[in-house]
């Protein structure tokens, strides 16, 4: 198990999780699922792109209230056919769930600030139940 449960610091390690986080979206095989309040990185944009492009299948939840302020990203996915869904409640998730397998989350929204400025955490885990759990939640949204 690479990351059965590890905690990543940020800023100090915002390039190491950044580079993380991309390698596993290149890398996955069947589904990813994002729930993200506010998601402005174009880079992990641009990863998703590519890896719907392999056949993968994604899913990307973003707050309805945040995209009307920025929906830039918002636009660039869904232009590629990657399927967006608004929430219209509060959705100030930050969540990645990656094949069923690895579950990314934290206080990080992806934005450029988030990785290279802020305080934050992100935990990466492989506990089966936890990610049992995120799974029932993101698909309830």
């Amino acid at each position: 198990n690479l990351y059965s449960n590890e905690v990543f610091i940020l800023p100090k390690q915002g390039d190491e999780i950044k580079d993380k986080i991309s390698d596993l979206i290149l890398s996955s095989k069947s589904e990813i699922q994002i729930a993200m309040y506010n998601f402005s990185y174009k880079k992990f944009a641009k990863d998703l792109v590519d890896a719907s492009k392999n056949g993968v299948k994604i899913t990307v939840f973003l707050d309805a209230k945040k995209v009307k302020e920025d929906s830039e990203v918002f636009e660039y996915l869904k232009k590629n056919n990657i399927k967006v869904v608004l929430v219209k409640d509060k959705m100030h998730l930050k969540l990645a769930l990656i094949d069923s397998k690895i579950a990314i989350f934290g206080s990080t929204n992806w934005t450029k600030e988030s990785f290279e400025e802020n305080y934050e955490l992100v935990y990466l885990s492989e506990d089966k139940k936890t990610i049992e759990t995120l799974t029932t939640f993101i698909k309830s949204l």
